[in-house]
């Protein structure tokens, strides 16, 4: 049976309408397991040939993971046996969370699919024993498992209620673990400048100075503030920088075609050229005899084919396009330099010269998120405080962006994406049409007959060519999202990939899911839609579960096929290889060379939808479940894979963006609800209906009640965790100061139900002793029903508290992962084996984990704050890591660069290095300087 019907071709049996014939997986998973197979082989082949650029983070200096080697299966392995304290420590919290989601939802899958297999099949088949389908093949149930007879109603009913409780029980145990590894990891964190942070929006204009600022914080009570600043506006610097940043790099270019790189000539001194040149911005710098010594050094040097006499008048040209590209350089430069420091200067604190947003930093991380979580000001729409994001998380280009802006941008990219989403949904309904054999005849009369004589071909145009169209199509997406994230104004770029997240599942829900469903509903029966618009319920659910084959292909194609193929990466692999070809500088290469960043607008959407459709398929096809384990468990190895040894992360949000996703996951069992209330209606038995509302009750007090009370305890630390000596024994990585240890005060080791997180756990009833006596008396009148309803009372108690005690995570415990991390990497810093650092160049750091706030000023460039109001002069990380910050993390020099300066990617002439600070960059981050060619060994 094609999974789109014809107008003309209305199906005669409506019995017939709740089977969804099984599709032949043999057929479909041959083809995945061809695709990949071959794209394993090849993963496999050019790893071995090339390590270094199949596992990019082999080369960082510090936090690298253990090098695999030259091994053709051997790296498989080596992938399984990585722990989690080895991602948390190398990838960090985040990735860690992602991939202890892939292995949830593996479980989850595991279950469903023991009790979908075990007890609805066998059952449903006993059920549909006396049924008029007795031709139908156990193979069919298995499969499918679609609702052919009234009796067998009774077994999707119970399935939907054991289903709920497996997904509640999973994912309320994997909320707790979030939550609990969330905040034991801002306790070890605490000392760092983010822990400490807030971003303050909407500042009203008798507030928008620093001082005023710092008084109206340290007014409310909220304790002692470190530093405080308003983001200026600084419109023209942002000119300035991107000009001095373009000429550097044709000097750079220019340089290299003399040169080349890397230079071969003898006695080459890239730090006397760069002397040279950089030496023309001084007052005998305009003389000629200044210029002809660096000709002279550059005739030295130059490229063996210079050397004659045609070469020597190209190499001549070349220096005097060189000349003029210095000399404006150095007047940018000079320029910029003192446009910086007349703004300093000329400072004063002035409103008008201020944006509304500002960044405050106090002296504990408690008070951070206290103000976070408080209204500090009368008007309701204006101080609005947010715990800040890292440094090099926060989107500058936007931040200083007016509100007014903000909501005509927001409604722009709204009407954008809702005109892009009817769009692509045009395009995917026309694409849902090929599924049908006698749409195909319209086009290729000779295919419908060919595809009957041979099922490899009626499986390849059926299920295999569409999926792929449809994930070609949907492949374009998340990149125009992205645009239409940053045009909306968002300031940071975690919200951003958190929106285009959000956005990504729902475009994917609306073009395959709802689309390859309903599509087949308005094909099939367009005109009875219109003749009578009530049947439309009863034709959706009599079409939405024939549906199931297709998915089950479209599960299976993304299990074997899609991930292996992730692992070939042919998008970032190619153009590294073309950027690669057109390289020449240092800096070039060094940007070719490193690390992707993450993005988990490519990871996380498409396994939402695959729980998607397992949640709405699951009683009507349990074997789904048995395929989304095998996806789920290759997703999260090949995950793991590019997380640890591929991609590097540019922000850390400490997991605040897992438990949204989660949310989401659960609110797809309204699509499961729906499609079964609506068969039982169909069905004509209101006793199911009635018995299944109150899953619709369940559900949407768990999503709108109890996971908002996730979301908003989890973003917070408890104001009885900071100071109790719990979370002071387990963090001595990141100890407070001295100021912030005299103020832990002592507990003891008896429970207490006084603590913000107790009142999580399920607390016994003791009676007095009074109560006792009359207890006794009341038992003793008592009839033989109250007994067994007592009974029936405190079992069903110790039932919940024994479900209740495998979900709960006690957060004032520290998770086992912290133990281990403190072991493998807190001993010595040379016990890090997972480290290509070179230690002995360090000055005696003891320990990464363990050093002290004195040691670690000592670990890293010191960056001052020169515009913020500054009251302390406390130097603290600027990143959410357990170690040292990520700009320590250099990469291995090769003969084409040595990566002595770090990337510019977040902001455009700035260096990724210098956004340590909450100041704005284009005032006081480290610019590039010149990269000369490397020397040849």
């Amino acid at each position: 049976m094609s999974l789109v019907f014809s107008p003309e071709k209305p199906p005669q049996d409506p019995a017939e309408e709740y089977l969804a014939h099984a599709s032949d997986l043999l057929t479909q998973t041959t083809f995945s397991l061809v695709i990949g197979g071959t794209a394993l082989f090849w993963f496999c082949l050019l790893r071995w040939r090339w390590p270094d650029v199949y596992a990019p983070r082999g080369r960082l200096l510090f936090a690298a993971p253990a090098r695999i080697g030259k091994t053709f299966f051997g790296w498989i392995l080596m992938v399984l046996r990585v722990n989690d304290a080895d991602v948390m420590f190398s990838a960090g919290l985040d990735a860690l969370l992602v991939l202890r989601l892939f292995r949830m939802l593996t479980w989850l899958s595991l279950t469903s699919s023991v009790v979908g297999l075990l007890i609805v099949v066998p059952a449903k088949v006993a059920l549909d024993s006396d049924s008029s389908n007795h031709d139908t093949r156990l193979y069919d149930r298995i499969v499918t498992a679609a609702l052919g007879s009234k009796d067998s109603l009774v077994v999707h009913f119970v399935f939907a209620y054991v289903f709920t409780a497996l997904v509640y029980y999973y994912f309320g145990k994997f909320a707790y673990e979030t939550v609990a590894l969330r905040w034991q990891y801002l306790l070890r964190v605490r000392n760092t400048r983010p822990a400490r942070s807030v971003m303050v929006t909407s500042i009203p204009r008798e507030l928008a100075q620093e001082q005023r600022l710092k008084q109206h914080f340290e007014e409310c009570g909220l304790g002692r503030v470190l530093s405080v600043e308003v983001v200026p506006r600084i419109e023209r610097l942002e000119v300035l920088v991107r000009r001095r940043y373009n000429l550097l790099k044709r000097i750079e270019e220019i340089v290299v075609l003399i040169l080349g790189n890397p230079c071969q000539a003898p006695g080459y001194d890239p730090d006397a050229l760069r002397t040279q040149l950089m030496a023309h911005d001084h007052e005998d710098s305009g003389t000629e005899a200044h210029w002809e010594q660096t000709r002279l050094m550059l005739h030295r040097w130059a490229l063996p084919w210079f050397h004659n006499a045609r070469g020597t008048r190209r190499l001549d040209r070349f220096i005097d396009k060189l000349k003029p590209l210095v000399r404006r350089f150095h007047h940018a430069d000079s320029v910029l330099q003192q446009v910086r420091h007349e703004w300093f200067v000329s400072y004063d604190g002035r409103s008008e010269r201020s944006s509304t947003v500002g960044f405050v930093t106090f002296e504990n991380a408690s008070s951070a998120h206290l103000a976070a979580q408080s209204f500090t000001f009368s008007q309701p729409f204006e101080m609005r405080v947010d715990l800040a994001s890292e440094p090099r998380d926060v989107f500058w280009q936007l931040v200083t962006l007016p509100q007014s802006s903000r909501l005509m941008r927001t409604l722009l990219s709204l009407t954008t994406y809702i005109l892009m989403l009817l769009y692509w949904l045009t395009l995917a309904f026309l694409l849902s049409t090929l599924v049908s054999m006698d749409s195909l005849k319209t086009y290729f009369p000779w295919l419908p007959d060919l595809a009957e004589k041979n099922r490899w071909i009626k499986a390849l145009f059926q299920y295999t060519t569409p999926t792929f169209m449809l994930s070609l199509m949907n492949a374009c997406v998340p990149y125009i999202l992205t645009w239409l994230a940053r045009l909306e104004g968002i300031r940071s770029r975690s919200a951003i990939q958190e929106s285009v997240v959000r956005r990504y599942y729902l475009f994917l829900l609306s073009n395959v899911l709802l689309i390859f469903t309903i599509s087949r509903a308005v094909l099939a029966d367009y005109s009875k839609w219109v003749e009578n618009p009530a049947l439309i319920p009863r034709l959706l659910a009599t079409r939405l579960p024939t549906a199931a084959p297709f998915f089950l292909d479209y599960v299976i194609l993304f299990a074997l096929a899609y991930y292996p193929v992730q692992l070939l990466q042919f998008g970032s692999i190619s153009l590294a290889i073309f950027r690669r070809m057109l390289c020449r500088t240092p800096r070039e290469f060094a940007d070719a060379l490193r690390p992707n960043y993450v993005d988990w607008a490519f990871i996380l959407p498409q396994p939402m939808l695959v729980f998607t459709i397992l949640a709405t398929y699951s009683s009507l096809a349990p074997f789904i479940f048995v395929l989304g384990a095998i996806y789920f468990t290759i997703g999260g190895f090949v995950t793991k894979y590019l997380l640890y040894y591929v991609y590097s992360r540019r922000f850390e949000t400490a997991g605040q963006f897992i438990l949204p996703v989660l949310k989401a996951l659960a609110g797809s069992l309204w699509h499961y609800y729906v499609l079964i209330i609506g068969l039982c209606a169909l069905k004509g038995k209101v006793l199911y209906v009635l018995l299944l509302l109150p899953l619709l009750f369940i559900n949407w007090y768990m999503l709108s009640r109890v996971s908002a009370q996730f979301y908003e305890n989890g973003r917070f630390v408890p104001s009885d965790m900071w100071n109790s000596q719990n979370s002071a024994s387990v963090s001595p990585n990141l100890a407070s100061s001295s100021q912030e240890q005299d103020q832990i005060r002592t507990t003891t080791n008896h429970p207490s139900h006084h603590t913000s997180t107790d009142y999580l756990q399920p607390r016994p009833h003791i009676l007095s002793p009074f109560g006792q006596l009359l207890d006794a008396i009341d038992r003793e009148y008592r009839g033989a029903g109250s007994w067994l309803w007592e009974r029936a009372r405190r079992q069903l108690e110790h039932a919940w508290r024994t479900v209740f005690n495998k979900i709960y995570v006690n957060p004032q415990k520290p998770p086992a992962i912290f133990r281990d991390l403190d072991r493998c990497y807190s001993l010595t810093g040379r016990s890090l084996s997972h480290s290509n650092y070179n230690w002995d160049e360090e000055e005696n750091v003891e320990s990464p984990l363990l050093a002290s706030d004195a040691v670690q000023e000592n670990e890293q460039p010191v960056v001052t704050p020169r515009f913020s109001m500054t009251f302390d002069d406390s130097h603290m990380r600027a990143e959410l890591v357990l170690a040292r910050d990520q700009r320590e993390s250099r990469i291995e020099p090769d003969a084409f660069t040595d990566f002595s300066q770090s990337s510019v990617s977040l902001l455009e002439g700035v260096l990724d290095e210098g956004l340590a600070v909450y100041e704005h960059p284009y005032l006081i981050s480290n610019l590039p300087s010149l990269w000369l060619p490397m020397k040849a060994q």
